[in-house]
């Protein structure tokens, strides 16, 4: 399938979720960022029985033009479907869950900077920042962590309980 009909195709998909009253309809390209798809079609429904109902017309949609659709992930919970045609992989949402997981931000990609900028203006080294090495993490709970011993010093012991132990007979 060439550029032109894969543009086509998802084009006619969004038109046809969009008859279905699909809310916020987006299609990511992502030819050149991914090597497992070439399109993402992001949708919203107002619950769960509209989402698995977007599910079920993107599915009829690829059956009509005889694609396979690979997977369909997501149902009966419906919060978010997936609908796995391989060149397009349609995201099904219901707006709690496209907010939380928010695909557009994460494939879209950033504005393109300046790199001549960069280049010739250069920042003074009191303004250039220091790098600090990480702190190591916190230990979980009810984990022990012992300091690092030093030369030279000795490590206290472990005061016992000051309980009366009482023998049995």
């Amino acid at each position: 399938m060439s550029k032109t009909e894969q543009e086509l195709l998802v084009r006619q998909l969004k038109a046809r979720l969009d008859e279905k009253k699909g809310l916020d309809l987006l299609i990511l390209d992502l030819r050149d960022r991914a090597a497992f798809t070439d399109f993402f079609l992001l949708a919203t429904g107002t619950s769960q029985t509209h989402v698995a109902a977007l599910a079920e017309e993107a599915d009829r949609f690829f059956h009509e033009r005889a694609m396979r659709v690979l997977s369909i992930a997501g149902l009966p919970e419906a919060t978010w479907v997936l609908v796995d045609a391989g060149d397009v992989v349609v995201h099904l949402f219901q707006q709690e869950a496209r907010t939380f997981y928010d695909l557009e931000r994460l494939w879209t990609p950033p504005p393109p900077q300046r790199r001549e900028e960069e280049e010739t203006v250069e920042k003074p080294e009191k303004l250039k920042k220091k790098i600090k090495p990480p702190k190591p993490p916190k230990p979980a709970q009810g984990e022990r962590r012992s300091a690092p011993k030093e030369k030279g010093s000795k490590t206290a012991k472990p005061k016992r309980s000051q309980s009366k132990s009482v023998k049995s007979k």
